[in-house]
């Protein structure tokens, strides 16, 4: 049993500090305007949705799932298009992920 517990936190051990080498390494893109983007590659329109229920703070929650996606993607930059109420507590952020040269 003790071989179990010491392997055990081995193992959480290291996926603890894998998991901060990455985190480290992920950033967030940059909000910004169209006019700061023309000269980059668009990568992709992407929706983040607030999910199903009475969410009265879902334009951060919409938000934050289109941000996700568009780190997901290597996004550095982020154009915001529109953000649709779906009904009166769910709704969609809608953007344009693009990456652009440092």
């Amino acid at each position: 049993m003790r071989k179990f517990i010491l392997k055990s936190a081995k193992f959480f051990s290291i996926l603890w500090l894998f998991s901060i080498a990455i985190t480290a390494h992920a950033q967030l893109p940059e909000i910004t305007d169209a006019s700061n983007v023309q000269s980059c590659r668009f990568l992709e329109r992407i929706e983040g949705s607030s999910g199903y229920g009475k969410n009265t703070n879902w334009n951060a929650i919409a938000k934050d799932v289109a941000l996700s996606q568009a780190e997901k993607l290597g996004a550095s930059h982020i154009v915001w298009e529109r953000f649709d109420t779906i009904g009166g507590f769910n709704g969609i952020a809608i953007a344009n992920a693009y990456q652009c040269k440092l």
